[in-house]
């Protein structure tokens, strides 16, 4: 199975449930704040990188010189930092 293939049938399978859902009970609204909600994340997706860049990356950065372990715990600590970035936009905190 393709790779194409798979994330389409993951993702889809979402959208088939999730989309039907907001519709039925945000009725013609669904439509903006599926929008606004897209919006939120990307714009946070690019807050997360640009605080990891700025403050976390010259001193986390080299994850060549990393042993497992220490590369284990700096990956675990960004995808802690990006989804918190990206649960408070999307909260609108």
């Amino acid at each position: 199975m393709s790779e194409f293939k798979k994330y389409a049938i993951r993702f889809g399978l979402i959208l088939a449930i999730a989309v039907p859902v907001m519709v039925f009970t945000q009725g013609a609204n669904a439509a903006r704040i599926i929008g606004y909600k897209v919006a939120m994340i990307t714009i946070a997706v690019g807050l997360a990188e640009l605080l990891w860049a700025a403050f976390f990356k010259p001193q986390y950065g080299k994850s060549e010189d990393m042993g497992f372990n220490d590369k284990l715990a700096v990956m675990l600590f960004r995808g802690v930092l990006y989804a918190a970035v990206i649960l408070a936009c999307a909260l609108g905190l």
